[in-house]
């Protein structure tokens, strides 16, 4: 069985993904920024401009948020 998927590519589909994923595992954007020792206003700047975020943010991002890397940048 061949699975279908799009890579997101834009930064709204990134932000999207993220939010979707954020309310999915119940965690708000002021826990996320305390999680990710950031401060508010950086994790802000970062969910809304994607590509501002390190590699190593990102994978932290995804142990939060329970997901492997894929599944936040690839739409299947």
């Amino acid at each position: 069985m061949k699975m279908k998927y799009k890579v997101l590519n834009t930064s709204q589909d990134i932000r999207e993904s993220i939010y979707r994923l954020m309310i999915r595992n119940k965690i708000r954007k002021v826990e996320l920024a305390d999680r990710m020792e950031l401060s508010y206003p950086s994790i802000l700047n970062k969910i809304e401009n994607p590509g501002t975020f390190k590699v190593s943010e990102l994978l932290e991002l995804c142990n939060i948020l329970n997901v492997d890397i894929n599944e936040l940048l690839i739409k299947y």
